[in-house]
């Protein structure tokens, strides 16, 4: 008997369309690697009762954002008891919030950017270790929604940009140091142990890999394996491996990072990164002969892992 595989894909975040997308590919190369695959989207409020009825044997999370990255849809499952594919409940909200994310790694001693969260409603001043150049972000969103570069002190540019900021995250937003470097992104996936792909130099054609230049054919070029040093690439990769142990991450993730004079600053970890056939994570498993089947079909064998033991 075939297993059978639910792929939850689409949701109500800000990053539907791209977690269509990713929900889309997966639901295809689960067919490729000979599973027996349906789909729900999270956004129609029957899909518990029909995943109820279904009783899949595991359920691949394709979800982004707010609801279905951030330990929301994660922890129904556990309470219901079945199985799913990548992070935890705590592994998943804490890789949401950047903030607390941030804390982690910097109490592992891990590289990154200077940074300062801010709440909405309330006043604030720049901390005396950030000065501009600054990134704006939402504290808890992905795909790069909601992101501004200030390149000076534009009080007023600021507030605007906070203001974008907020309309990712009704609560909280960072102000993080701009480092001027290789942007560079490391995949890992379960083998059964953690193991980093190779690594991808992002070139995007403006100065911000934001929303745009990322799902926009054209304004990015990639490089896989990154144009880097063998030294460079082992600080790297330990980094990477480090930041996703350190917050409890299974099965796969992706590390953002700024590669600085051999210093590698990492910016933010996707516990559910984007898995169209185009996207950075199944890209870095291309480049290592590991087809787009076959990469989720490790995902799903290492969410199988866990049920055995």
């Amino acid at each position: 008997m075939q297993t059978k595989i639910c792929v939850l894909k689409g949701g109500i975040s800000p990053e539907r369309e791209v977690s269509l997308k990713s929900g889309e590919a997966v639901e295809e190369g689960l067919k490729e690697a000979g599973y027996a695959v349906f789909n729900l989207d999270t956004a129609n409020g029957n899909f518990f009762r029909q995943l109820a009825k279904e009783k899949p044997d595991v359920v691949f999370i394709a979800l982004h954002g707010s609801y279905g990255e951030d330990g929301t849809i994660q922890g129904w499952l556990e309470l219901v008891g079945i199985p799913y594919t990548g992070s935890g409940v705590l592994a998943s909200a804490l890789a949401m919030d950047k903030i607390s994310s941030k804390r982690i790694f910097s109490s592992q001693n891990l590289s990154l950017p200077h940074f300062q969260g801010i709440t909405r409603n309330e006043g604030y001043s720049l901390n005396s270790h950030l000065s501009f150049p600054l990134v704006v972000k939402p504290a808890r969103s992905g795909s790069t929604l909601g992101v501004s570069l200030l390149r000076d002190g534009n009080e007023l540019e600021l507030e605007r940009a906070l203001e974008r900021a907020f309309q990712y995250d009704r609560s909280f937003a960072i102000l993080e140091e701009y480092i001027e470097g290789k942007e560079i992104t490391v995949g890992i996936i379960d083998d059964p142990e953690p193991r980093s792909l190779p690594i991808i130099q992002i070139i995007p054609k403006n100065e911000l890999f934001n929303y745009q230049a990322k799902y926009t054919k054209g304004f990015c070029e990639y490089i896989v394996p990154a144009p880097i040093s063998q030294e460079e690439s082992v600080r790297v990769k330990e980094a990477a491996l480090k930041a996703y142990e350190s917050l409890g991450c299974r099965d796969f993730a992706r590390v953002d990072m700024i590669l600085k004079e051999g210093v590698a600053h990492i910016l933010e970890l996707n516990t559910i990164p984007g898995m169209t056939k185009k996207s950075l994570l199944p890209m870095a498993a291309h480049a290592e002969g590991l087809s787009f089947p076959k990469l989720v079909d490790k995902i799903v064998k290492s969410a199988f892992r866990r049920t055995k033991k």
